[in-house]
Order: C-alpha cells, then structure tokens, then sequence
C-alpha cells in the first residue's frame, strides 16, 4: 500500500495547475490578437527553436510537481503479522495404563479416541509449545516441549496402551511434566492430566506433586476419562489348542478417584473436567483451548519504506535542465 505522511503539501499541485492554465489562457490570447491584414503578410516560417521554446516552462512545472510530491513523503506500507506474541508451554501427561484399553468411547478404546482428540488440539496450539508424556507404573517424556506439533503428532500416533506398564502413576506423571516446565520461560504453563484411574502406583503422592506444581507457578488442568460403571476390556490370551491370539472381553468395574483429580486442579488454581465419552471429552479439550489462549503484547506492526528518493531526484533533474536550457539554447528565443 501506498501512503503519503505529509499529504497537506500535495494541495501545492493547485498552484502549479493554476498557473499551467493561466499561461495557456494567454497564449489563445496572443494568437487571437492578429489581425487579418497580418495573417495575410507572408511571414517567415517558424524555426523549431522557436516551436519548442515552451521546454524550460514544462521542465520548471516538471520539477516543482516532482518536489512536492517529495515534500509529502509519499511511503511504501507493508503490514507485518505480530512477533510480539508469547505462547503457552503445555504438557500433556496421557494415561497409558491397561484400564485405557477399555472399549467404552465406541467405535475405538479410550486409549484411542483420547489420542486422536489431543492430536487435533495440538494442531491448534500454532503458538505454544507442546511436551508429552505418557504413564503407567511409571511416567516417560515422550516429546520434551518443542514447537514442532508434527514431530508431537507422529510420536503421539505411535504411543500404546501398556508401554509403561500397568498401572496408574499419577504423582509420578504431574512430577515428570513439573521437570519438563520448571526451567520454562514463558509467563504460563500448563498441564492436561488425562486419566482414568486411581493413583496406585509410584513413590510420588499425587497431591504433593500438584503442590510442586503451584510452586512453579503450573496450572493443572485434569480429565477423568471413562463412563461410569462396569466397562469392557479386551484380553488377550493365546489359545493352548491352536496358538492364536484370542481376545475376549471382561467387564471391570474402572473407577476414578475424582476427588482427587478435583483437588489436584484446584491446587494450582486449574479445572477438573469428567468426558465419559467421545464427544464430551471433545468438548473438554475445546473448552480448555479456549481458556488457555495464547495473547498478544503488541498489535500488528508495519514495515515502512520512505520513496521520497526518486520524486527529489527528478526534480532536482528537471530543474537543473530547465535553468540549463533556459540560459543557453532558449535564451533569446521570444514568447
């Protein structure tokens, strides 16, 4: 976009059109005073120097249009998208205990449908840095915080119900997520605790890590995952007669400890949330995304660039030749 910073000065223009009107209204002036009698006297034939005497005129209105287009400072606009924003480190600690196999999020397992739901929520974070870890018996970093969401994706994808045995370490999950945000700069940090168990497992209890948390200054959002009552799990088994992998399914009774995922959240002033199916827990992503929004410090900045070089310069050209021109080649040329 083109912008002029001092645009006042381009009323001059009047000035130079009034008197470009004036000279042409006397010239039709000049012509009109001959008489007949002397358009009949053969007179000599006009010398193109005379023709052109008219040159320093124009390269006199030349200049003064080129300066005072300079004088207005005409500038070159580029918007510039904002660098000035601050995102969100987030950790996204994922329950990866046997019980997360349960097949109660139809058409998938928890396990599953969890993961697909957390990958669409990184995609959104275009701002934050993301970290996952994943748990069991025991917690494992499975992406240090990293702004790369498909590297974050694809390793997510590959994460499998089981990898860090079977069992629910919550205390050890909030404390491994703590390690990855403590040294973190950014002035919010967060982690989503998706489970759906008790903490029974691990030498760290749940509450104390929540209160390491709070120390640092980590919010902790936690999601209890999992409808309510008896659900199915498949098990797998070889069968002794064939060989093959036979699943069966047994009903399990998985109850999680919401009292305690409750009392986490509240210790470092987040949110409990229960999705007892896909698209509540859908809903609970969203409704953290939209609480967790990355802000802005600064609006949107511009990238100027002044241009009043090239207008100055042809007038100063223009002018130059029109003193040069009008002392030497048109000097005694009459009007």
């Amino acid at each position: 976009m083109i912008r002029f910073a001092n645009p006042l000065w381009l009323l001059l223009i009047l000035a130079i059109i009034g008197r470009i009107a004036l000279l042409v209204r006397d010239r039709r002036r000049r012509f009109g005073a001959f008489s007949i009698s002397s358009l009949s006297i053969a007179s000599p034939k006009t010398s193109l120097r005379a023709q052109l005497a008219g040159i320093p005129f124009l390269l006199e209105s030349i200049a003064a249009l080129a300066m005072i287009v300079a004088l207005a400072r005409p500038q070159r606009v580029t918007k510039m998208a904002s660098n000035d924003r601050f995102g969100i480190d987030i950790v996204i600690a994922l329950d990866a205990s046997g019980s997360m196999a349960a097949e109660d999020f139809k058409p998938r397992n928890r396990f599953a449908v969890a993961k697909e739901l957390i990958g669409d929520f990184i995609s959104k974070r275009q701002d934050d840095r993301i970290g996952i870890v994943t748990f069991g018996v025991r917690a494992a970093t499975r992406v240090p915080i990293t702004y790369d969401r498909d590297i974050a994706g694809a390793i997510l994808e590959r994460a499998q119900v089981g990898e860090n045995g079977d069992g629910t370490a919550i205390g050890h999950a909030i404390a491994t997520s703590v390690n990855r945000l403590r040294t973190s700069k950014t002035r919010s940090r967060i982690i989503i605790l998706v489970t759906d168990g008790v903490n029974n497992a691990g030498s760290i209890d749940p509450l104390v890590a929540a209160q390491l948390a709070a120390r640092y200054g980590i919010k902790i959002y936690t999601i209890g995952v999992g409808s309510r009552g008896p659900v199915p799990i498949p098990i797998k088994r070889q069968d002794p007669f064939t060989g093959e992998i036979v699943t069966t399914y047994q009903l399990v009774r998985a109850d999680i400890d919401e009292e305690a995922l409750a009392a986490i959240a509240k210790t470092t002033n987040g949110e409990y949330f229960r999705a007892t199916d896909a698209r509540t827990m859908s809903d609970v992503l969203d409704r953290i995304d939209h609480l967790e929004k990355t802000r802005l410090t600064a609006p949107k900045s511009e990238k100027i660039d002044e241009l009043y070089g090239l207008p100055l310069a042809l007038g100063v050209i223009a002018l130059a030749l029109a003193l040069l021109s009008g002392e030497t080649v048109w000097q005694k040329v009459t009007a």
